[in-house]
């Protein structure tokens, strides 16, 4: 793939959904063929993460739900060992450390595989590329954004808790989560160009969101299709791997096959989504930034 006409094409017209799809499946199969390692290890991670919820997560959950029972049941609670709840309890605590673990492990390789992929798109033919590629590229700096991101998200998290909670107060359940929902999805419609401006841009959190809701106008759902069309690829190609494996490895009647087997396949299509995704984002963006900056020349 010729990555400088691809560049011009970007500067000098809009792209269509199809081909932003097309484009980003062909960076995509550049990008694994020159980052192997760095694929690899989302792709571990991915089913690790699987795994951890296929099996002991999903069982630590199945004791509590029974514990649970046992406790509403009037006619066990005399038989209730507090010491059972507490352990129970701290199994619980620890899998959901150790999933958000995984999971912050796996975002921050995704953080990894944006700044790379955008780096590959957006970099000039030049005799130093390589030395150009190496100083943009500065892991202190991404991991400093990351942690700032990351802690950025834990406080709106928690802040949308706290509006559940108080909101439940004055209304019912489901329409104290409807409002919720409401600003949830009012948030994530105004921050569809944020990360791709925060990490592959030189600039703060603030001045990323600024511009993000600048790009945003107007070109939210230029961003918004390619995206859906990509989950609805995942969803058809997750169901058919299912599928097929359930039937092959379901006649050997070997659940735990079968959950390895499902954790892998799982692996590699959620890491065929997420970097096909980032990539068409990028993509997206880069295109959009530059007819941007071509009109206000």
């Amino acid at each position: 793939m010729n990555l400088y006409n691809l560049r011009n094409n970007m500067r000098s017209r809009y792209f269509s959904m199809l081909e932003y799809l097309n484009n980003g499946f062909e960076i995509f199969k550049m990008f694994v063929k020159k980052h192997p390692l760095l694929v690899f290890s989302y792709f571990v991670f991915s089913t690790v993460m699987v795994l951890f919820i296929t099996f002991p997560f999903t069982e630590q959950a199945v004791k509590m739900y029974e514990f649970a029972k046992k406790v509403n049941n009037t006619k066990m609670q005399k038989n209730i060992n507090i010491n059972e709840y507490a352990s129970l309890l701290s199994s619980l605590f620890s899998m959901l450390l150790l999933y958000a673990l995984i999971s912050l492990i796996l975002q921050f390789v995704a953080v990894i595989i944006r700044k790379k992929a955008g780096l590959e798109i957006e970099m000039e033919e030049d005799a130093e590329k390589e030395k150009i590629k190496k100083d943009k590229f500065k892991l202190g700096k991404i991991t400093l954004k990351f942690i700032i991101m990351m802690a950025v998200y834990l406080i709106i998290g928690l802040a949308l808790i706290m509006l559940i909670v108080i909101f439940s107060l004055v209304l019912d359940s489901s329409s104290a989560l409807f409002i919720v929902s409401v600003i949830y999805f009012t948030l994530f419609f105004n921050v569809l160009y944020l990360q791709q401006i925060y990490y592959l841009r030189d600039v703060n959190l603030v001045e990323a969101f600024r511009y993000n809701l600048y790009l945003s106008k107007g070109k939210r759902l230029r961003i918004l299709l390619p995206i859906i069309m990509i989950a609805l690829i995942t969803f058809f190609i997750n169901y058919a791997l299912n599928y097929f494996t359930g039937i092959t490895i379901g006649k050997l009647q070997n659940l735990q096959m079968l959950g390895i087997v499902t954790s892998a396949t799982g692996g590699i299509v959620k890491t065929f989504s997420v970097l096909y995704t980032i990539i068409a984002e990028n993509l997206v963006y880069f295109n959009v930034e530059y007819m941007d900056l071509k009109k206000l020349k």
